[in-house]
């Protein structure tokens, strides 16, 4: 039986270059085989469509298989990894020299939680003290490509929120040393530089 198609699946070349990635065989073997594409594709519903994971398409495989896979692989770097792929061949596709970027631009934006239920962040600071929610980090080249996104406490420095931005794309691979990062408060310039 053929699974329907959706706008959120993957084309079969967008497949051919983010599976390297999604499968790696490590210790054990591949952990999906040919089911590998209809996760992925499950994973890409859920993010486009905005549904809850028990109300994925059966088309799809067990809801609790696509969810445990995607929580495996955003806790171990896959997903970032993806980004990276993904980011090489758009800036290979633009004719950009380099497939990492020498210059940065990280930009934090605060996400304020909800005042009743829900999981929310308690943290001291903001303009009136307690500000409860989160702050979203994100880098991109100076094309607009994404590089990396974190989310942080809203407590937390825009200084170390840099800090710990350089630190991810670093341990991704994403930019080896950039000559220059801006900055909401202007370029910083990493060590060395």
């Amino acid at each position: 039986m053929r699974r329907m198609s959706y706008a959120s699946d993957l084309t079969d070349e967008q497949g051919a270059l983010l599976e390297p990635g999604f499968n790696d065989p490590g210790k054990r073997g591949p952990k999906h085989g040919p089911d590998l594409r209809r996760v992925v594709d499950g994973m890409l519903y859920i993010s486009h469509t905005g549904c809850q994971w028990r109300l994925l398409p059966e088309s799809f495989g067990p809801w609790t298989r696509v969810w445990s896979q995607f929580r495996r692989w955003s806790r171990n770097g896959t997903w970032a990894r993806a980004l990276t792929v993904l980011h090489r061949a758009a800036r290979e596709a633009e004719g950009r020299a380099q497939a990492t970027p020498s210059m940065v631009v990280i930009d934090t934006h605060l996400a304020r939680g909800a005042s009743n239920g829900g999981l929310t962040f308690h943290d001291r600071g903001g303009a009136y003290g307690r500000t409860k929610g989160a702050k979203h980090v994100v880098a991109v080249d100076v094309t607009g490509l994404p590089l990396g996104a974190l989310a942080v406490p809203a407590s937390m420095h825009e200084n170390r929120t840099t800090e710990l931005m350089l630190e991810h794309l670093a341990s991704q691979r994403v930019s080896g040393r950039p000559g220059l990062v801006l900055v909401d408060r202007g370029p910083l310039r990493p060590p060395g530089a």
